[in-house]
């Protein structure tokens, strides 16, 4: 019923990613050679009816010493309630992982949390993965409001909060400039021994900006309070339908001007400038998670700005080896360490 081959032409993988209801910038060929520059490998795998495009997946290879694996970030793009093209599709991808000596399969999928979209993958085999790898709970925010109406749904703390900066001279700019990026990394070296949390490292953050930055589909964002001291920075992903609040760090100097709220603001005003659908906030605390969980301080500042709560399905594996539970047991001790 379906064909299933590995797509060649990259521009055709984008434009059908970017007809989603959510584009999700990890699913562009782009983060495919931004994997590559990490020394791994990526396909564009196309599931075609008829000779066209309907669904299919950007698959990334990860080397670890605990296994190796097939990653498909928020992927695959499929019709979940389509069994023959669910089936197809990973019955495809497990010939290709034994071919390449894969030790599993991981799927991050964009697909809502319900009880059908986690039976359909059990009976692919999958079971939940020790860890998540993305957000599985995201607050968006939808940009076909007017810029009053995005206002006047804000908690009125965030409002006045963005009012006070633009009345005091809080000044924002955007730009792909590498020395704003060095002032980002300087703010989280100072973040992580502050809060004592694993950042990503610089070279990472570096490579996978650079691939969307080209196009100014990655924007760094700073902030300078009146006296001229940079406050707060932020990389933003613009894809798509879906602008993405990638990274960032803040000092947060002066506790009445607090800048990254106008950040967050002049970010909203970009993506609605270029017409897009949705501001992708990213991680937040699950519902029901209580003010111990690590998110719950930046949960609590992204939910202010209005919005809804997108949970996705838990990452999910596909043991392929019996050396995936090698990396099952390495990754249940991680979780633990970490608390979430």
């Amino acid at each position: 019923m379906y064909s299933i081959k590995k797509i060649v032409e990259k521009s055709q993988w984008d434009t059908f990613v970017k007809k989603q209801t959510y584009s999700p910038f990890v699913q562009s060929y782009k983060y495919g050679e931004f994997y590559r520059e990490l020394g791994e490998t990526y396909w564009i795998v196309g599931v075609y009816q008829s000779d066209v495009l309907v669904g299919g997946s950007l698959v990334l290879t990860v080397h670890a010493k605990r296994g190796n694996f097939f990653y498909l970030p928020y992927g695959p793009i499929l019709d979940y309630t389509d069994i023959t093209m669910v089936a197809e599709f990973f019955s495809y991808l497990s010939r290709g992982a034994k071919k390449e000596h894969m030790d599993f399969i991981r799927v991050s999928p964009l697909l809502s949390d319900t009880e059908e979209g986690r039976a359909v993958l059990e009976k692919q085999g999958f079971r939940p993965a020790p860890m998540h790898v993305l957000a599985e709970n995201s607050w968006l925010l939808d940009l076909s409001q007017t810029e009053e109406q995005l206002l006047s749904h804000m908690k009125k703390n965030h409002r006045n909060l963005i009012k006070r900066c633009e009345r005091e001279g809080v000044v924002v700019e955007a730009n792909t400039d590498s020395q704003t990026l060095d002032i980002l990394h300087t703010m989280l070296d100072e973040t992580e021994k502050r809060h004592n949390f694993t950042r990503f490292s610089r070279s990472y953050i570096n490579s996978e900006f650079d691939q969307f930055a080209e196009e100014s589909e990655a924007l760094v964002y700073i902030s300078t309070l009146p006296n001229g001291t940079h406050d707060a920075v932020a990389i933003i992903m613009f894809y798509g339908n879906m602008a993405v609040y990638r990274h960032s760090a803040s000092k947060n100097i002066d506790k009445k001007l607090p800048t990254s709220y106008l950040i967050q603001w002049r970010v909203i005003q970009e993506a609605k400038k270029r017409g897009m659908r949705w501001y992708n906030f990213w991680g937040v605390e699950p519902i029901g998670a209580g003010p111990s969980h690590p998110f719950s301080g930046i949960g609590h500042f992204k939910r202010g700005f209005g919005g809804f709560q997108e949970d996705l399905l838990h990452c999910q594996d596909l043991p392929i080896t019996k050396k995936y539970w090698v990396n099952w047991i390495v990754e249940t001790i991680r979780k633990k360490k970490r608390g979430f």
